[in-house]
């Protein structure tokens, strides 16, 4: 059978998802298990493969992303406990915009090891910042997806200036520009298709009520916490990196091991607890803020296994790279479109396994050979070239993809509606880069 049908059948399959999880018909992580059986049964392969898959995948992200999502809820749990989300929801009411702060958070957390990871630790923060409204979980998820497409250090960056030998110097004076871009553009989007209304049930009580304790020490404990779990997952990426003094040996172990999803359990819990000066009674038992958390993120945590198990049923079909190739031939010789190559090949590829970096990966080491013949070999072209791997990388979340559903759930969406909004504003949002990447081209070419 064709790789082009496989797509073709996952593709059905993600719009009969939608279809049978529309109005709550059925719960996402019953829904998601159907999807990877459903396509399973669609391409033709065994039982026993779909089944081994599917668990590996779920093991590998609940390991990857679940301690970091109890991490990010039991943060919000204490923040709430400390009036800290109330006295920041008071305090943000004043601001001319919310979205402009969520949207550089968004830039700087989407530089991190992964935007979903940097979305869980951001997400107490946004709650307090945003209000919690829809409007700002998805201006987060947006701004992070810019930040992970286009700026150093970010994964998919760092892979595919590497691969194709691009000038890192050069990149950053055109990422960061295309990045504010693009995230003004994803902030603006959010407010054209988002409720900016907060959460009643997270509105204030009254910070000087019998369950509050020092408001203001907890909102900048609140603050400083999520800054330093952002940096620790910021240091991590750069392990990343395929050279010394990171790309071997003790030092790259260190940096990996900083963004250890257990070690910003125990750093982000105990340093707000450290900084706000505050402690429930029992607060670490089932009957405190751990069991509160863990009650509120364990469908969440479901829905992420089950997504990682779809992803991983995909990856392992190989049909992505293989339905990406077709696009080769269809290439302009030459001129700046030819950068919609790049950029659809890598774009491609993420829809369809879900992993941005292997995406990335994938795309760049398929236009190592094509960048000099297709015009792009000198410096600029390079970078272009790269950039515009990393942009497509991030196109489009979905189903299959952790930060769809963090966003998703923060913003009380249903997955149809994320499907129209985060999705696809991120589809709008890398057309905008692209854009950006081939009027570049055509001025400096």
């Amino acid at each position: 059978m064709s790789y082009l049908i496989y797509a073709a059948i996952l593709v059905a399959v993600v719009a009969l998802f939608a279809l049978i999880t529309a109005r709550g018909r059925v719960h996402p992580f019953i829904a998601l298990v159907l999807a990877a059986f459903a396509f399973n049964q669609g391409v033709g392969w065994s039982l026993s493969f779909v089944v081994k898959s599917f668990s590996v995948g779920f093991g590998q992200t609940l390991a990857a992303l679940g301690v970091v999502v109890v991490t990010g809820a039991l943060l919000a749990e204490i923040a709430d406990g400390t009036g800290a989300t109330a006295r920041l929801q008071q305090m943000a009411r004043g601001w001319r915009t919310r979205s402009g702060p969520l949207a550089l958070l968004g830039l700087i957390g989407g530089m991190a090891s992964t935007p979903a990871a940097a979305f869980a630790v951001l997400n107490p923060l946004r709650r307090g910042i945003g209000g919690d409204s829809p409007r700002s979980a998805l201006t987060l998820g947006l701004a992070l997806s810019a930040g992970h497409a286009l700026l150093i250090p970010a994964p998919t960056v760092l892979a595919s200036l590497t691969i194709l030998r691009a000038d890192w110097g050069l990149a950053v004076a055109v990422g960061l520009p295309l990045a504010l871009i693009a995230g003004a553009f994803g902030a603006l989007f959010a407010r054209g298709c988002a409720s900016g209304a907060p959460n009643p049930l997270d509105t204030t009580v009254g910070i000087a009520g019998a369950t509050m304790h020092a408001p203001r020490r907890g909102a900048l404990a609140l603050l400083i916490v999520s800054l330093v779990l952002v940096a620790m997952l910021i240091v991590q990426a750069l392990g990343d990196i395929a050279s010394e003094p990171f790309g071997g040996g003790n030092d790259r172990h260190f940096i990996l091991a900083l963004g250890n999803p257990v070690l910003l359990l125990v750093v982000g819990v105990g340093l707000l607890l450290l900084l706000s000066w505050s402690w429930e009674k029992g607060g670490l038992s089932e009957a405190g803020w751990a069991g509160r958390a863990l009650t509120k993120v364990a469908p969440l945590l479901l829905i992420l296994g089950a997504a990682g198990g779809l992803a991983k049923v995909a990856q392992d079909v190989g049909m992505a790279d293989m339905t990406a190739e077709y696009l080769i031939p269809l290439a302009p010789a030459s001129g700046a479109l030819v950068l919609v190559l790049p950029f659809a090949l890598a774009a491609v590829i993420k829809t369809l396994q879900g992993s941005s970096l292997v995406a990335a990966i994938t795309a760049a080491g398929m236009m190592m050979e094509l960048a000099a013949p297709l015009g792009l070999g000198d410096p600029m072209g390079r970078v272009l070239a790269a950039l515009a791997v990393s942009a497509g990388a991030m196109t489009v979340p979905q189903i299959n993809d952790g930060l769809f559903w963090l966003v998703t759930r923060a913003g009380r969406f249903t997955p149809p509606a994320a499907l129209a909004r985060l999705s696809g504003g991120v589809l709008l949002q890398s057309g905008v880069i692209l854009a950006g990447l081939v009027a570049l081209r055509a001025a400096t070419a």
